[in-house]
């Protein structure tokens, strides 16, 4: 059998995969016994693998962490990286985000483009060479991540346990040739309140918003005791200049207030519109009892709606990589502390310590930075042989000129050495 006849013959077979697939709710959640991000990954890791080992591909599962389906010979091993994991579906779908539903020729479901989708695609990919006899003389590994959006602890397992290819590429992102990823840190910035029952004003009783660091949040919510109509008339008065979607009602004594954004992926803060910063927007018009407005007052100024981090003193940038974003992706608050988590991506030229020394000195001594994390921006030459090669596919593929850019997301590909995104 040729390779276009192959292909051809997968079509109908890849569609209904994926569609199967995406109806896999693969949200992390909490450890279950053998199942380390719950139950979602781990069934769409066995998913994969067992398609995998129908197309008599070698497999191997490690832990339920992470999977790979090879084919091929030699000492010299390709990877293909992709993960099976999605972010929480959020609101406002148009169709299921579990659905696999097709509707005007597309597949519509979470993951279908991130990355469900193009896991498929190359597990297909290598079944259509295999069957069409290609001989290789490497050998070509799909590995399959069930952690890329909360953390990475799949592939760090897989560092342990496993082999490491040679070269390779992550489906999971644009095209042509992501050779560059910023840096990306989560942290948390907390403060503790000494309020006293005598003191005078409004109370916060408790504020949350937000899905993940990585997620720019699209509902907050607040409890608020103090006088309704005044709390009333403040809301009343804000919206007169801020076109922001921000609804209150009374709930056993309480104001409740509830912020509507949109979200957007923390990568690019800017094309979402964050309910969790625009809440405190308006928490610090309200007389709120002074432990507490100092920490808010801290946030609307320190950060706001900027998602630059200018307000902070990092707003980085530089030719490769471009500017630094910022997104605050969750937020706690109750009478008693506070806490924001905060998700940066930061230029390929600049480091940790730049972001952090910068970020403490202008925070000062009114909060804390607890919980950081980080991974450093990863860069691959462009005349490295991998993106050589996948340059020259492109261009005779697609008949377009390839050329390399960076993103500020965070792919496989920064966890392997001589690996981009494609």
């Amino acid at each position: 059998m040729d390779i276009d006849t192959s292909i051809k013959n997968s079509e109908k077979p890849l569609i209904e995969a994926t569609r199967e697939i995406l109806k896999i709710r693969s949200v992390k959640e909490e450890p279950l016994q053998g199942k380390p991000f719950g139950d979602g990954p781990a069934r769409a890791l066995n998913y994969a693998l067992d398609l995998a080992k129908s197309f008599g591909l070698k497999t191997r599962n490690l832990d339920n962490y992470v999977g790979w389906a090879e084919w091929g010979e030699g000492n010299e091993m390709i990877g293909i990286i992709v993960h099976l994991d999605v972010v929480p579906e959020g609101s406002g779908w148009t169709y299921p985000p579990y659905g696999g539903e097709i509707h005007d020729g597309k597949i519509y479901g979470r993951g279908a483009i991130d990355d469900k989708g193009p896991a498929m695609a190359a597990l297909f990919a290598l079944k259509a060479l295999k069957d069409a006899g290609v001989n290789f003389t490497k050998r070509v590994r799909i590995i399959f991540g069930t952690d890329e959006e909360s953390g990475f602890k799949d592939i760090e397992y897989y560092h342990a346990h496993d082999e490491m290819p040679d070269m390779g590429f992550s489906p999971d992102a644009d095209y042509p040739i992501i050779n560059g990823e910023k840096g990306i840190m989560t942290f948390d910035i907390v403060s503790s309140f000494n309020t006293r029952s005598e003191e005078i004003g409004t109370r916060l009783l408790s504020l949350k918003g937000g899905n993940r660091p990585n997620m720019v949040p699209d509902f907050a919510r607040a409890y608020i005791l103090g006088d309704q109509e005044l709390v009333k008339a403040r809301l009343s008065d804000f919206l007169k200049q801020n076109d922001w979607n921000i609804k209150l009602y009374v709930e056993d004594g309480m104001c409740v207030i509830e912020t509507q954004g949109i979200s957007a992926h923390g990568s690019t803060p800017e094309k979402g519109k964050n309910a969790v910063m625009q809440l405190i927007s308006f928490l610090v018009k309200l007389d709120i009892i002074d432990s507490q407005k100092t920490f808010l007052q801290l946030l609307d100024e320190k950060i706001g709606l900027d998602t630059t981090g200018k307000k902070l003193g990092v707003d980085f940038n530089d030719e490769i990589s471009g500017d630094l974003t910022l997104n605050v992706g969750l937020a706690e608050m109750d009478k008693k502390s506070g806490r924001i988590t905060v998700n940066i991506r930061y230029p390929i030229s600049n480091t940790k310590n730049d972001v952090l020394d910068n970020i403490a000195k202008n925070l000062g001594e009114k909060a804390l930075i607890e919980n950081i994390d980080n991974m450093d921006p990863h860069f691959v030459p462009e005349d490295n042989p991998i993106v050589q090669k996948l340059k020259k596919a492109y261009e005779k593929v697609v008949g377009k000129e390839a050329y390399c850019f960076s993103i500020g997301g965070g792919t496989y590909a920064r966890l392997f050495k001589n690996a981009v995104a494609f």
